[in-house]
């Protein structure tokens, strides 16, 4: 238990008769230090402690000494006296931090689970620090447009504010996975696009371009064959044109249409004088005429054909026609690159598009996850307003040795206890009285005792403890 007088005085003593084995002890309380009693098991050292907290607090019941009618605890500007029923008078000079601070519960509370265990010397750090559950204290910690309200209820505001705390980290490690998985599953999927897409062929030109060049190459070739169809067409015509010349040419019997003409003025000269001759003149006038006009038909075809054979193109090879249907398969194969590589284009926006939403995600989480750390930074700042050793680090509670920073739970128990006590000692302050446990003291080492004293001179208080010795009656010593 931890008493502090309210005016910094004390009374120089305490005073115990007939309680438990004791028959009489004072207790001296010098202004500041470590008063120790002393004596066998069982002499009454553990009821000299109650003795005291029972002066102070009005609470719990003292037996008398065997054979005793009465017993008494004075001192503190209180008087408690021990009979069949027990009465006190006057009020102890003190102010009790009693409920507020078990030093026991700071060395090694009864929980084998250390980080449950942690969680309760926490737990009773802060309610030594006078600090609520206030939920205003974890906003600033949030991220942005992030609410309390999101992440718990309102019965958890209501709280205290480690069970607060460790819902609100337990929320935002939950969001931060939450937005990993978002992420992952982002990601998962930019990967996806981005196998579809494959490679794209830098040489690939812009599709729009390949389709141009594909029309241009299949119009060329087309016009190109409907070319090379005319000439074969124009030449079949010449070769039948040289055939049918050669035909008319060897035809010598027609005879020449001009002579032809001659004899037909000679003809009708002789009709008209010849009368008598006049049948067989008109007979040769018909065939006369018959045979200019085969003849002049003759001159116009041969006219024709050789007029035909003068035009005659030159034939259109069969490699030119291979070389515009590779023209033509090569522009095929540019537009289906192009479209290719067009298709992989968008796939690869839509790969960053994705991924810069993957990002965000990642972004988001760690905002949540350093919101989750900074959680502990919370409950730092509600320690250290109880003591500066120590601070939280992921739910566990640090302190800096000379070995460097350790948790609390893995100190021996004796620097758990020197610790304790220095918290204890500088919490009650100047004017002070502090009653530890004889275990806890007993499991200081003569080092830690000596600085644990010269806190308390220091602090200005007196620390009342115990510790087993063999003088037969117990004692009280100022160390």
């Amino acid at each position: 238990m931890t008493i502090a007088t309210k005016n910094g005085k004390r009374n120089h003593k305490i005073q115990i008769e007939n309680v438990g084995p004791i028959e009489r002890l004072t207790i001296p309380l010098p202004e500041a230090g470590v008063v120790v009693l002393h004596g066998r098991n069982g002499s009454g050292k553990s009821h000299a402690l109650a003795a005291v907290d029972s002066l102070v607090s009005g609470r719990g019941k003292l037996p008398c000494r065997d054979g005793a009618a009465r017993g008494l605890v004075a001192g503190c500007g209180a008087r408690l006296t021990i009979g069949r029923s027990s009465r006190r008078q006057g009020e102890a000079e003190v102010t009790t931090l009693e409920g507020k601070l078990d030093i026991s519960q700071l060395v090694q509370p009864p929980i084998k689970d250390e980080d449950a265990a942690d969680r309760t010397r926490i737990k009773a750090l802060i309610q030594l620090s006078g600090a609520a559950a206030d939920p205003a204290m974890f906003k600033a910690v949030l991220p942005a447009d992030t609410s309390l309200g999101e992440l718990v209820t309102p019965e958890d505001m209501a709280g205290d504010p480690v069970a607060l705390a460790g819902k609100v980290k337990r929320a935002l490690e939950a969001e931060a996975r939450r937005h990993e998985k978002a992420a992952e599953s982002t990601e998962l999927k930019a990967a996806s696009i981005r196998e579809r897409a494959g490679d794209v062929d830098p040489a690939a030109i812009e599709p729009h371009r390949a389709e141009v060049a594909l029309q241009e190459a299949l119009v060329a070739e087309g016009n190109l064959k409907t070319t090379a169809q005319q000439v074969a067409a124009r030449r079949q015509n010449a070769r039948k044109a040289a055939e049918a010349l050669k035909v008319a040419r060897a035809k010598t019997d027609i005879g020449d249409p001009a002579e032809i003409e001659a004899e037909l003025v000679k003809a009708d000269e002789m009709v008209v004088k010849l009368d008598k001759a006049l049948a067989v003149a008109r007979e040769r006038q018909q065939g006369l005429r018959k045979s200019l006009g085969e003849a002049r038909r003759h001159q116009s075809d041969v006219a024709m054909l050789e007029k035909a054979l003068q035009n005659v193109p030159e034939p259109i090879t069969e490699e030119a026609i291979a070389e515009a249907g590779r023209a033509v398969a090569e522009a095929r194969s540019q537009h289906a690159a192009a479209m290719e590589a067009s298709h992989a284009r968008r796939l690869l926006e839509q790969v960053e598009e994705v991924l810069a939403t993957a990002g965000q995600a990642r972004e988001q989480a760690d905002s949540y996850r350093a919101a989750a750390g900074s959680v502990d930074l919370v409950l730092s700042d509600i320690v250290a307003r109880v003591t500066k050793r120590l601070r939280v680090e992921a739910g566990r509670l640090v302190c800096d040795t000379d070995r460097g920073a350790e948790l609390l739970s893995d100190l021996s128990g004796g620097e758990r206890w020197r610790l304790a006590l220095e918290i204890a000692a500088e919490q009650v302050g100047q004017g002070g009285l502090v009653t530890v446990p004889q275990e806890a003291w007993e499991g200081l080492d003569p080092q830690n005792r000596t600085e644990v004293a010269e806190i308390a001179r220091r602090v200005g208080v007196v620390l009342l403890t115990a510790e087993c010795a063999n003088n037969a009656e117990i004692a009280a010593e100022v160390v």
